[in-house]
C-alpha cells in the first residue's frame, strides 16, 4: 500500500464536478448519460443485450464444458485446497478454432501476447485463438485505462477485456448499460473450474456478485498470505540489537528505546553519527503500522480500498481519521520525528531512492525499515547465505499505553474483480467464459506463472517439503523472477492461487529464497493479532451516483488528511494544540464526511442483503 504525502500547506481541493469524478477518480470514462451512443457504437454482437439478458445459445461450445478428468502423477500436500491438475478435452465443437479478441494491458514478462509460448499452449489445449491486442504503458494503470476509455468511446469493442482492472462501480455501469455481459448462467451452465473456486472459497461468489444480482467478471483468486499484512510490517536489523543487547520491542516505548539506541550507540561501528534509526520512503504510510497501537484502521494509501473506513460493532460504517485514537498516534509518531528518530528522507524519496540507501556499499545504517518487504528497501539476493536482506526480520505489532496490540488484516485480499469481462460484441461467450474458466486449472496455471513445464518448474517429488512445512506440490527450476520474457502470462490471466497452492513451493534448505522467511515473519508477527473480519469493509459495490459522491469526497478527504498527516508528524502542524486538531476535524467534516458515510452505509448494506 503506497501514499502520496505531501507538506505544504494544502486545501481539501477545489469544487470538481460530478462527471469530473465519474470520469477522472473512479475511471469509469462514460457517464451513463452518454449510454445510448456508447451502445450504439458496440453493440450488435451474438451475445449483447441489456443487462440481465438471456444468454443467447452458443453453438461452438461444448456444452456443460470441456470433458474434465484427473491428471496423474501429483502428489498433493495433506488437506489441501486449491487448484487441481486435470487433463482437458476442448471447449468447442468441431476442428475449426473459435478466435477471441482480447485487449489486454502491456506487459514486460508476456511480452508480445500472441506469440507467448504460454499463449500457444493454452491455444492447443482449448482450440481458441486468442488475437490479443496489448493497450497501455506497463505498470500504468491509469494511462491503460484511458486507453481502454478511448476505445470504448470510439466503439473499438474487442470480445473480452482482461486484466484490465475495473472497478467494481465500472462493472456495474457498464454492465447495466449492456455492455458489460452477465456472466452467471454461463458459469452455471459451462463453468468447471470455477466451481471448484466456490467450494474451496465460499465468499468469493458474494464478492463477485454486483447488488443487481449480476456477475459481470470473472474472478482473480490470488490468496497471498503474505499480502494480507503487507502494509502492516515494520523491518528491524537484528544484528543491531544482538550487539547492542537489546530484544525485540514489545512496546511503544521499548520501540522508541530501540530506536535510540541506534541513534547514540554507534551499532554499525564506525565511530560516526551515520545510522537512520527509522526510515521509510514517501510512498509508505507510517500510520498503518503505528495505529494498530491505538486502534483498527484499514490498510491506507493510493491503491488502498476505501481509505479510513471500519464497520462497527453495530454494522455502521465509521471513519477513522478523526478520532482521538488517531491523534494520540500522531502525537507518538510526532514524538519519534522530534528526537531525529525518524529520517528526514523518509517523507521526501521515492522506493528507489531508499533501495539505493539499502544497497549502499560499506557500513549498514538502515536500523528499522517500514517497508513491504525486504525488495523494498534493499536487493534481494537469494543466491547468497550471507545477504544483508537475511538479518532484517519483522518487528511484531507493539502494545499501545492502553494494552491496544491490532494488527491490520486484509481478508479480502485473495479476490480481484474487473480482471475478465465478456463484452456484448463476443459472438461465443460461452466459450470465452470456458477459456477463462480452464486458467483455473492446474497445470495450466503453473504453466502460465512460471512458463515451461520440467524447464522452468516441475511437480514436486515425494518427501520435499513446502513453504509451509508439509508435502510440496512444486517448484521453480532457477528463479522465478528470471524466467524468460514472452515464456509466461506472469500474474496475468485468471488467476486460482490458493494458499495452499502458494504454500506448496519447495524450500531448498540449501538454497532458501525469501518466499519461506516472509511467510513465517507474517505469521508470527501479525496474524496472532489480527482485527475480526466484521470490522474490515468488504468491497462493496458502488452504484454509478454513488461512486460520483464517493469519489468527491474521499478524494478531498484524502488531500486533506495525507497532507495534515504529514504536517503533524514533522511538525508544522502542532498535534498538541487543541485549536489546530479542531479545525482539522472540522474541515473533514465540512469536505463531507457524513455523505461519505451514508454512501457506503447504503452499498455495505446492499452488499449484505
Amino acid at each position: 500500500m503506497t501514499q502520496d504525502n505531501t507538506h505544504g500547506a494544502q486545501s481539501p481541493g477545489r469544487a470538481r464536478s460530478r462527471r469530473e469524478f465519474v470520469l477522472g477518480a473512479l475511471g469509469i470514462g462514460l457517464a451513463a448519460t452518454a449510454g445510448s451512443s456508447l451502445l450504439a457504437a458496440c453493440s450488435g454482437g451474438k451475445g449483447s443485450g441489456g443487462s440481465g439478458a438471456a444468454p443467447v445459445a452458443d453453438a461452438a461450445a461444448v456444452k456443460g464444458g470441456p470433458k474434465t478428468t484427473p491428471l496423474k502423477g501429483v502428489i498433493y500436500p495433506d488437506g489441501y485446497i486449491g487448484p487441481m491438475a486435470s487433463e482437458k478435452g476442448k471447449l468447442v465443437v468441431g476442428e475449426e478454432k473459435v478466435t477471441l479478441k482480447i485487449v489486454v494491458p502491456k506487459d514486460k514478462e508476456t511480452a508480445d501476447w500472441n506469440n507467448n509460448q504460454f499463449s500457444k499452449w493454452y491455444e492447443e489445449r482449448t482450440g481458441v485463438h486468442a488475437e490479443f491486442q496489448s493497450v497501455g504503458i506497463e505498470d500504468q494503470w491509469p494511462e491503460t485505462m484511458a486507453k481502454v476509455n478511448a476505445m470504448i468511446t470510439a466503439g473499438e469493442i474487442p470480445d473480452v477485456f482482461m486484466n484490465i482492472q475495473f472497478s467494481n462501480s465500472q462493472l456495474m455501469l457498464y454492465g447495466q448499460q449492456g455492455l458489460f455481459l452477465p456472466l452467471e448462467k454461463y458459469i452455471a451452465d459451462y463453468g468447471v473450474e470455477i466451481k471448484r473456486v466456490y467450494k474451496d472459497y465460499p465468499d468469493t461468489e458474494k464478492v463477485i456478485t454486483a447488488p443487481d444480482g449480476h456477475i459481470y467478471s470473472m474472478p482473480y483468486v490470488n490468496d497471498c498470505y503474505h499480502c494480507k499484512a503487507g502494509g502492516q510490517r515494520m523491518w528491524v536489523y537484528k544484528p543491531w540489537l544482538d550487539k547492542l543487547g537489546l530484544k525485540m520491542p514489545e512496546t511503544l516505548d521499548e520501540f522508541r528505546d530501540m530506536l535510540i539506541a541506534f541513534k547514540t550507540r554507534d551499532p554499525n561501528g564506525n565511530g560516526k553519527n551515520d545510522e537512520a534509526p527509522l526510515m521509510a520512503d514517501s510512498e509508505t504510510f507510517l500510520t498503518n503500522y503505528f495505529m494498530g497501537s491505538f486502534m483498527y484502521i484499514p490498510f491506507t494509501g493510493t491503491n488502498a480500498r476505501d481509505p479510513w473506513l471500519v464497520v462497527g460493532d453495530d454494522g455502521k460504517v465509521q471513519f477513522v481519521a478523526n478520532r482521538d485514537e488517531w491523534r494520540a498516534g500522531l502525537r507518538y509518531i510526532a514524538g519519534l520525528y522530534k528526537e531525529g528518530l525518524i529520517a528526514k528522507e523518509s517523507f521526501t524519496q521515492n522506493g528507489d531512492q531508499l533501495r539505493r540507501v539499502g544497497d549502499k556499499k560499506g557500513d549498514r545504517i538502515l536500523g528499522a525499515v517500514r517497508a513491504f518487504y525486504w525488495g523494498s528497501f534493499l536487493t534481494i539476493d537469494d543466491d547468497s547465505p550471507d545477504a544483508p536482506w537475511r538479518d532484517y526480520v519483522c518487528v511484531p505489532t507493539l502494545k499501545g499505553p492502553s494494552g491496544t496490540q491490532i494488527s491490520t488484516w486484509d481478508y479480502y485480499a485473495p479476490w480481484a474483480n474487473g480482471r475478465f469481462v465478456v463484452t456484448n460484441a463476443c459472438k461465443n461467450p460461452a466459450v470465452a467464459v470456458m477459456w477463462a474458466d480452464g486458467q483455473y486449472e492446474l497445470e495450466t496455471q503453473m504453466r502460465s506463472y512460471s512458463g515451461v513445464k520440467d524447464k522452468t518448474w516441475r511437480w514436486a517429488k515425494q518427501g520435499e517439503m513446502g513453504i509451509s512445512g508439509k508435502q510440496a506440490l512444486w517448484t521453480t527450476i532457477g528463479t522465478w523472477s528470471e524466467l524468460p520474457d514472452g515464456t509466461w502470462w506472469g500474474q496475468n490471466g485468471t488467476n486460482y492461487r490458493s494458499n495452499d497452492y502458494r504454500l506448496g513451493e519447495v524450500v531448498d534448505p540449501k538454497n532458501p529464497t525469501f518466499e519461506q522467511p516472509l511467510y513465517t515473519n507474517s505469521r508470527d508477527n501479525y496474524f496472532p493479532h489480527k482485527q475480526a473480519q466484521e470490522l474490515q469493509l468488504p468491497p462493496v459495490y458502488l452504484n454509478e451516483d454513488q461512486a460520483a459522491t464517493a469519489a468527491e469526497i474521499a478524494t478531498n478527504l484524502n488531500s486533506h488528511i495525507n497532507a495534515s498527516t504529514a504536517q503533524f508528524i514533522i511538525g508544522s502542524l502542532n498535534v498538541e494544540d487543541d485549536t489546530v486538531w479542531t479545525k482539522y476535524v472540522d474541515t473533514i467534516e465540512q469536505i463531507g464526511l457524513e455523505s461519505y458515510l451514508q454512501t457506503y452505509q447504503e452499498a455495505l448494506d446492499a452488499y449484505n442483503k
